[in-house]
């Protein structure tokens, strides 16, 4: 008995043991079951996830390439309406051209046929008036050509219808004492003489009139004679003065500058040689911008050779400046009036950098005048624009047509008109100016049509941007880029960076500029 009660005990520990074991077990067994059961709600959300990711991107993907797809076509469409658009301007353009021709033929031939109808009705007249003159002169106009008086017995109606119809011309016919009396030419005696005997009219050779032919051909032409003498006394006239002045040289300095300072020492057109020849080296002399200059009498010519200083700048008179850019302020160059800026201001575009006021020391305004300056900047400018590849070239056809224009004395004869619509000229120029100011200018119009072609884009983007850097005007080292970006409708956008020192002043009149303090 003393051993049963700790085998009862200890089998009621362990089936308590093993109880709680089981339990735990059982505890055990549900948590895996119930991570197992997690992991796998996870994994199908993982993977209903993955499913809606990638249906989502399937869809926008789709969408993506519809909207490519569509704005290809778009854009295709475009290009084929401008391309057509294109082809019908062109077209267009060659049917006006066309019909411009035809115009123009048709006015031709309508003024040669009328030149030719002039042609023919001056010669008709003078083929009339020399019908019967061998020689060309016309013996009824003057008085002082040989002529003879006939005194004829017979009718005066029967003897001037027998001489007129034999070509013989009567003057000065009359019937006096029963006799018919008239004139006719020396030469034609020996004609008359036959016409009256076969008529057997008995007549009288009278007094003769005027001079010898030869003399009288001379005496005639008189005034042409007197022309030919005042024409070639006029040219050696003409030779001894200046009639025309050539500049040559001069890049920034303008021709109006150049002949206000001949015009100022008397050297100007119309002026004798000698009275230019002494005075015409130094015309030039102290004329801002010039380094050396040389003059030169060629015939009725006066030839300046300009050699212009290499640090020369270009300037003028305005009644104030204003910047062109937003900018940074870095140098100032004042001839004359007042900056309203100094360097390191930031100022606008449209701010006013300089006007025409002088102020005393004391700061009141004593007077306004011309503004002359040159103000520079720091400068960073963005540039934009919208090209196309497609372009329209002009080429030559082929044709060309040459007109000629005279210059005498400043004075054009001539008219000068191409008789294409479409038409490139080259101008040649030749000077007889050797005793008269006389030139001659060629023109000869080239015909062109428009020729559709393609251009690269970057050789477009790089002529903007070039177009842009020279439209700046940089006064030295300066950074620029360039990127183009694909637009609609086959065209590119083209952005241009620009940033440097430049010149940022323009001058304008004294109203247009905006008002501002002196600071």
């Amino acid at each position: 008995m003393k051993n049963v009660k700790p085998t009862v005990a200890n089998r009621d520990n362990k089936q308590r043991r093993k109880a709680v074991a089981s339990a735990a077990d059982k505890r055990k067994a549900e948590k895996a079951a119930e991570r197992a059961a997690q992991k796998e709600r996870e994994e199908r959300e993982r993977r209903r996830l993955k499913s809606q990711r990638d249906f989502e991107n399937a869809r926008r993907k789709k969408m993506e390439a519809d909207r490519k797809e569509r704005e290809n076509a778009q854009a295709k469409a475009q290009r084929e309406l401008e391309r057509q658009r294109h082809k019908n301007a062109v077209a267009a353009m060659k049917k006006e051209r066309e019909a411009e021709r035809a115009k123009l033929k048709k006015a031709r031939e309508e003024l040669a046929a009328a030149r030719l109808k002039k042609r023919k009705a001056v010669y008709a007249v003078i083929k009339s008036k020399l019908k019967n003159l061998p020689d060309g002169f016309n013996y009824r106009n003057y008085g002082i050509l040989p002529r003879t008086e006939l005194a004829v017995s017979g009718d005066k109606t029967s003897v001037a219808a027998r001489l007129s119809a034999a070509g013989i011309t009567v003057s000065d016919l009359r019937a006096l004492g029963g006799k018919t009396r008239f004139k006719i030419r020396k030469k034609d005696m020996p004609k008359a003489i036959a016409i009256l005997d076969e008529m057997c009219y008995n007549y009288d050779a009278g007094e003769k009139y005027g001079m010898g032919r030869r003399m009288a051909f001379w005496l005639s032409r008189a005034g042409l004679l007197l022309g030919a003498v005042a024409s070639v006394a006029g040219l050696y006239i003409s030779y001894g003065y200046v009639w025309r002045i050539e500049i040559d040289g001069n890049e920034k300095l303008s021709a109006a500058a150049i002949e206000s300072a001949l015009n100022s020492v008397g050297v100007r057109v119309g002026r004798k040689k000698s009275d230019i020849a002494p005075i015409a080296p130094s015309a030039l002399d102290g004329l801002e911008g010039v380094a050396d200059a040389s003059c030169e009498i060629s015939g009725t010519t006066l030839y300046v050779r300009v050699l212009e200083a290499k640090d020369y700048v270009a300037h003028g008179r305005n009644g104030a400046y204003v910047s062109d850019y937003d900018a940074t302020v870095t140098r100032i160059i004042m001839r004359s009036g007042t900056a309203t800026v100094a360097r390191g201001d930031i100022v606008k575009r449209g701010d006013m950098l300089a006007n025409g006021d002088v102020y005393s020391t004391s700061g009141e305004l004593l007077y306004t005048a011309d503004c002359d300056a040159e103000i520079y900047g720091n400068v960073s400018v963005t540039f934009s624009a919208d090209v196309s590849c497609a372009a329209v070239e002009y080429r030559r056809t082929g044709k060309s047509s040459k007109k000629t224009v005279f210059g005498l004395f400043g004075h054009s004869i001539g008219k000068v008109k191409s008789p294409y619509a479409s038409y490139e000229t080259v101008a040649h120029t030749a000077n007889y100016d050797v005793l008269i100011p006389l030139y001659v200018t060629t023109y000869t119009f080239y015909e062109t049509a428009p020729v559709e072609a393609e251009r690269d884009i970057d050789e477009v983007a790089r002529d903007y941007a070039a177009a842009k850097i020279e439209e700046m005007n940089f006064a030295g080292d300066f950074e620029y880029s360039y990127n183009v970006t694909q637009s609609v409708a086959g065209l590119y956008s083209v952005h241009v960076f620009l940033s440097g020192e430049a010149l940022i002043s323009r001058g304008v009149e004294r109203e247009q500029a905006p008002p501002q303090a002196i600071t």
